[in-house]
């Protein structure tokens, strides 16, 4: 027998669906697949209406066992077997060991190493955001030892890069309600790395670098090394920009009409002054607006970017793009953060009062839109590319 440790943040275990009062259902607004049992299952149901809508609106495609056919949408973008209640048809009369597996595990995530299963929930699901966001203990990992015939057949955790990943976890929770010095800091680390690689006593040396680095955040340093950069509002500009294209070209999937009520609010700053290409004009206006609104707001609810923040951590494994460098990957994660950050405080300088809702409402469908599927997930990290300047060092330019 083999143990293996099972790891769950807290919000992974409160979290329940609650059905019809989603404010964006799951059964609209995308692909729905099913696996071979599942089509078997509704196509030879005993249930006359659920045989009927299987058989008028299940597309057989046996592209593979897990995706054996696809449900046809409404008009309205949803799935034949939601009710006029906005609830599942296939759960109400054949219950819930009938639904496919997409249905029964969304929005539950599972990652596994050979001797380690991370669980988690994807933030595409609003429910699981608000849950994520608003506990102040979502974050903390429960760990469990579960014992199994055999270890799984995956590789083992790499002991470097979880460490690496410890270390960039530690120093965002210090940097607390502002994010961009822990992104400093992480950018000093990797830079760092790089140099003492092939160092005999690499970690040793790493370790006392982390140290100095949390000092640092602590003694407010690196706050002052980031008030000497000049910001480049030219380069924040243009990225926001290319951003809000590749979002118009999303137009119809779930969560982009949340998302473009947002984006419309950014773009109504960003449009301001354009027409005499005073562009750091809105620049400064949205940073006025964080600075002035938002971070004294969210200084009486720190564990909201906290989380956020964990969460990322924690579900990117980050930096775990093995094809591109460390910096690379920050460069992108910093880049997220700065449209999320920027949405934020369009929102905050055109509306009257700041609600939780609202920041649910920006991460939900920002991840709904971006990281539903690798497919999305990979053309948002290409357009952000795009707007990269000389190198990944550039990212200090988003910092500000």
């Amino acid at each position: 027998m083999k143990e293996i440790s099972v790891v769950e943040p807290i919000f992974f275990n409160t979290f329940k669906c609650i059905g019809s009062e989603c404010r964006e259902h799951c059964c609209k607004g995308w692909d729905i697949f099913l696996d071979k049992p599942t089509v078997n299952r509704y196509l030879k149901s005993g249930e006359i209406e659920i045989r009927t809508i299987a058989a008028e609106n299940i597309i057989t495609t046996k592209s593979s066992y897990n995706n054996w056919g696809k449900m046809k949408l409404s008009e309205k973008g949803q799935c034949a077997f939601l009710s006029e209640e906005r609830l599942c048809k296939i759960h109400k009369s054949m219950g819930a060991s009938a639904l496919s597996i997409t249905c029964a595990t969304y929005p539950r995530l599972q990652k596994q190493f050979k001797y380690e299963i991370r669980q988690n929930l994807s933030l595409s699901c609003p429910e699981a955001t608000k849950q994520l966001l608003l506990r102040e203990d979502s974050m903390l990992l429960d760990q469990k030892k579960v014992l199994k015939d055999q270890a799984l057949k995956v590789p083992d955790v790499d002991q470097e890069s979880r460490l690496i990943n410890l270390m960039c976890t530690n120093i965002m929770l210090v940097s607390g309600i502002r994010p961009e010095e822990g992104f400093y800091g992480i950018a000093l680390l990797f830079l760092y790395l790089e140099k003492v690689k092939e160092d005999a006593d690499k970690f040793e040396k790493l370790d006392n670098y982390y140290s100095n680095i949390i000092a640092s955040l602590q003694n407010g340093q690196i706050k002052n090394n980031i008030d000497d950069i000049k910001p480049d509002y030219q380069l924040q500009w243009a990225l926001l920009l290319r951003v809000q294209v590749y979002l118009a070209r999303k137009q119809g999937t779930r969560g982009w009409s949340t998302l473009h009520h947002y984006a419309n609010k950014l773009i109504f700053i960003q449009s301001d002054n354009v027409q005499n290409e005073e562009v750091s004009s809105s620049m400064q206006r949205l940073d006025a607006a964080w600075q002035n609104r938002m971070l004294p707001w969210l200084s009486e609810r720190p564990h909201l970017l906290s989380n956020y923040i964990q969460y990322r951590m924690y579900t990117d494994e980050f930096p775990a793009k093995k094809e591109i460098s460390n910096l690379a990957n920050l460069y992108l994660l910093v880049c997220e953060w700065f449209l999320i950050k920027s949405l934020l405080s369009a929102s905050a300088d055109l509306v009257e009062n700041i609600e939780e809702e609202d920041v649910v409402n920006i991460i939900y469908s920002y991840h709904a839109v971006t990281k539903h599927d690798q497919h999305s997930d990979r053309a948002f990290l290409e357009e952000i590319e795009k707007s990269k300047v000389n190198d990944d060092l550039s990212l200090i330019y988003l910092l500000k």
